[in-house]
């Protein structure tokens, strides 16, 4: 465990260092998400002002699970993001550097590029909770907000564990891009609402066979007192986080399975 995390220190100094060395990108990047992220929660708010309320939820619980979800995607953009690159690692011939040095392949890949313009992710993730924290009737307590920090780092472990067992595919599969899209919109897409707006069986489906509710609706139900919107009891809610951690042990774990499989290009 020491040399492993001795290891994580020196590839995330470098890749910090290497990305610095880009500023006017980082810069570009950062505003690029700030700019993404505030036109989706311009929807939301036109959504709000058209009809007041969605599902019975408030503006501001609605944006309380919205701040959620942000900062979940935050926790896997910054550090888990780099999951997208298997296919190219794989097909360049660069995971055979991977193997060949004396690092852990899985914590090469994930430092492969560290992701500072993640920060416009984080800075309105921080703003939003900030202001609509506050304006929900939430009866806060320092278990509950302690809660609902490691439910957000799990969210991002959840949504990075199915990313790297995606990516796993490519050892097998060579070409796994279309997946990858296809997760980051059902994120994107239904991860911003209340899922009990897909029925029953939608509910069912975002929480067993696409674990999406863990992410965001579970959380932002269990702090604001939406429990009545969940299709399980509630007390079910406080182990959400446990699905994200899951997740992400399996991933990995499907990620060493699978790079047994490795054929180098020789290149």
């Amino acid at each position: 465990m020491a040399n492993l995390l001795r290891d994580f220190c020196i590839l995330l100094r470098v890749a910090w260092l290497i990305e610095l060395e880009h500023k006017a990108n980082l810069f570009i990047s950062i505003v690029g998400a700030l700019a993404f992220n505030a036109g989706q929660l311009i929807f939301i708010g036109v959504l709000l002002h058209a009809f007041g309320s969605f599902a019975g939820w408030t503006p501001a619980e609605m944006m309380v699970l919205f701040a959620i979800r942000m900062a979940s995607h935050s926790v896997y953009a910054f550090f888990f993001r780099r999951m997208i690159d298997v296919d190219l690692v794989v097909h360049s011939g660069e995971f055979d550097r991977y193997l060949l040095r004396p690092a852990n392949p899985f914590l090469q890949l994930l430092m492969r590029r560290f992701n500072l313009q993640q920060f416009g992710d984080v800075i309105i993730a921080g703003a939003i909770l900030a202001l609509a924290l506050p304006q929900a009737t939430i009866a806060w307590h320092p278990l509950l907000a302690l809660w609902l920090v490691i439910a957000i780092a799990a969210g991002g472990m959840l949504e990075g564990g199915l990313q790297l067992a995606r990516g796993a595919l490519a050892f097998r599969l060579q070409n796994t891009q279309s997946l990858t899209g296809l997760i980051d919109a059902i994120f994107g897409t239904y991860g911003n609402f209340p899922l009990q707006v897909f029925g029953m069986a939608g509910s069912i489906l975002f929480t067993i066979l696409v674990p999406l509710a863990f992410v965001a609706w579970i959380p932002a139900a269990m702090v604001t007192g939406r429990v009545e919107s969940l299709w399980f009891p509630a007390w079910l809610g406080w182990l959400s986080p446990a699905a994200g951690v899951s997740c992400l042990a399996a991933g990995i774990a499907f990620f060493t399975r699978q790079s047994r499989h490795y054929s180098s290009p020789g290149s």
